[in-house]
């Protein structure tokens, strides 16, 4: 069980080191057209967050393009909310440093 908390609590600290960095660099402003194909695929799974197909919630015969643009959506909607968590975290309307964020046990929860 240790092990297992252990690893969980890592994924999360690398998922919210991921989002700050995503968001300082400005990814929300562009809707993740910065990011490769694959980037935002893995981004999604690893949020899990909708993926390919599953997106629309039906299986439907969509292009790859608007599937992957579907992705970028989401996670744009997902950056936008952690920022709010993050300024949250620093009670304040900017953001907190990494090491903080990584540290907070409810953005953990997220």
């Amino acid at each position: 069980i240790r092990y297992l908390k252990y690893k969980l609590v890592t994924l999360s600290e690398d998922i919210i080191a991921d989002d700050a960095a995503l968001i300082e660099e400005g990814q929300i402003d562009i809707q993740c057209s910065g990011m490769r194909e694959d980037e935002v695929l893995d981004a999604c799974w690893l949020r899990g967050l909708p993926v390919g197909r599953f997106v629309h919630g039906v299986q439907e015969r969509n292009s790859e393009g608007d599937e992957v643009h579907m992705m970028r959506k989401e996670l744009t909607n997902h950056l936008q909310m952690m920022k709010h968590a993050h300024m949250m975290v620093g009670n304040d309307t900017s953001m907190c440093s990494r090491s903080e964020l990584v540290r907070d046990k409810t953005l953990q929860l997220l």
